[in-house]
């Protein structure tokens, strides 16, 4: 009998969910729910977990796809599983606190001895000026909610700077101050599952423009993981407690750095660039956990 998996993710499906849930078929009998769809019942001593009144604890393997906009129920409906450790997953509810602040994920980083740029958390424009005052030019700053290389700003000076305060001041968030890591405008991706590299590409930015990433215009090549490359990347996705993600690093003078841990990648740009069907290697591994 084929093994049950349960695939959680936004209602508008992305390509890469769509992807998975089709290479996923070849191997189990799958059932997607929407993340907003899934109702959460504490009734006497257990947590239901329902999706139209059907019991979604009989998955053999659960794949959450929790992006920032559905951070918060994303976290109830992966910390109820939590309560059900016989269905394995790629990460508990804790990691998607984590994964979700790029500060909380700098610092954890950082205590665990991986390389990550300087960084600074600020609230206020007079924080903002206070730390550029600290470092010198050029700084990236990034708001707390961007994905995708959206609200990553590459800041040269200190007028750039005083432009981009003002406009954060109106969108009232707080930001990352981070150290420009000098490099040709390439950053690497190593997409992650278990103790496997399943994919790894150099993301190149489009002329003019300092983000590498596919969707601001980036272009992926096949890259081939040197040691130490590889082993920050398992690092990263144990520091954060994800046994399936993507380690983004950038190298500079003074080695790799990691720059973010993304625990919804993307995958149809690393399949373009690797000619590798990375949705097939999600499903088998998936397949492989509830195999054991």
């Amino acid at each position: 009998m084929a093994k049950k998996l349960l695939i959680a993710a936004p209602k508008n499906l992305a390509g890469t969910t769509r992807l998975i849930i089709d290479e996923a078929k070849k191997l189990f009998k799958v059932h997607y729910a929407p993340i907003k769809d899934i109702t959460l019942t504490v009734s006497g001593n257990k947590t239901k977990i329902e999706h139209n009144f059907r019991d979604l604890t009989d998955a053999d393997y659960f794949l959450p796809k929790v992006d920032a906009y559905r951070a918060y129920y994303g976290y109830q409906i992966v910390r109820a599983f939590d309560f059900y450790p016989e269905i394995p997953k790629p990460y508990s509810a804790g990691t998607i606190q984590i994964a979700h602040d790029k500060f909380l994920t700098t610092a954890i980083l950082s205590s665990k001895k991986i390389p990550v740029p300087k960084t600074y958390l600020v609230k206020t424009k007079r924080g903002i000026r206070n730390i550029a005052s600290k470092i010198n030019f050029p700084i990236m700053i990034k708001l707390m909610n961007g994905s995708g290389g959206m609200g990553v700003m590459y800041v040269e000076n200190q007028e750039a700077m005083s432009s981009i305060i003002e406009s954060m001041n109106i969108l009232k968030q707080e930001a990352l101050v981070q150290e420009y890591i000098q490099n040709p405008g390439e950053d690497l991706r190593i997409l992650v599952a278990g103790d496997e590299i399943i994919g790894s590409m150099k993301r190149i930015a489009a002329p003019g423009e300092k983000r590498a990433n596919i969707k601001a215009g980036g272009k992926g090549v096949k890259y081939v993981p040197t040691k130490e490359v590889a082993e920050i990347s398992f690092k990263s996705a144990q520091a954060v407690g994800a046994k399936l993600c993507a380690i983004d690093i950038i190298e500079g003078k003074d080695g790799p750095k990691v720059v973010e841990v993304n625990i919804n990648p993307g995958i149809r740009g690393l399949t373009a660039a690797t000619g590798i069907n990375i949705a097939k290697k999600i499903a088998e591994y998936a397949h492989g956990e509830c195999s054991r």
